[in-house]
């Protein structure tokens, strides 16, 4: 008997930073720059359901480490929702994001983990503002965008990465740096402040 998987949509943006020089190799050339792979993630939805449950304005935060490139596996992840959602909405985002609602790209990534913690309900403190987001939990983690500069003319380089046929994650990312990207959580440590970052809408759904 075929499990029946509960239709969602998630409208929204994801900002994203890692230990990657800035443009990440991974989207060019499938490994990371440093050999391992270590992110921080922020997802603010903008609108989005999960069957009848409203995911609208769910603020979710991932801390996550691969030893290697990500589709090399063995990944730990942590995972937190911010404090004001539902526990229906937590139910939603986190069955999406294990992968067990399928559709791209959370059904691919959730095989490369071997260790997830949480969902854990926090207060999340995230500012949407394109290449100057960024978003923090106290006492575990901080994440600051800030824009690419020209280092002739000193102005804001404005970069794109798009994928025409549609990315894993995004189909186009404005390109950052960050100021502060910091954890420090359980087995989830690091610090890597000047490296990748990208502001980038996403909208994601299983049917």
């Amino acid at each position: 008997m075929v499990q029946t998987q509960t239709p969602y949509r998630v409208k929204g943006v994801f900002l994203e930073t890692c230990n990657c020089d800035a443009g990440c190799n991974c989207n060019f050339g499938g490994f990371p720059d440093h050999g391992s792979c270590e992110a921080l993630i922020g997802i603010h939805v903008s609108e989005g359901t999960f069957g009848d449950v409203d995911l609208s304005g769910m603020k979710v935060v991932l801390a996550i480490k691969w030893p290697k490139a990500i589709h090399e596996g063995n990944g730990t992840a942590a995972i937190f929702i911010d404090e004001s959602a539902s526990q229906d909405q937590v139910n939603g985002i986190a069955t999406i994001l294990t992968g067990q609602a399928g559709g791209m790209p959370w059904e691919m990534l959730a095989t490369t983990l071997s260790s997830l913690d949480g969902p854990h309900l926090k207060s999340i403190k995230m500012d949407v503002n394109g290449r100057n987001s960024g978003f923090s939990i106290d006492g575990i983690l901080e994440a600051k965008l800030t824009p690419l500069i020209n280092p002739v003319t000193g102005e804001e380089n404005e970069v794109h990465i798009v994928f025409p046929g549609g990315g894993l994650i995004w189909d186009d990312g404005d390109t950052a740096t960050t100021s502060v990207m910091k954890v420090d959580y359980g087995d989830i440590k690091f610090d890597y402040t000047g490296q990748s970052a990208f502001f980038a809408p996403i909208e994601w759904t299983n049917q």
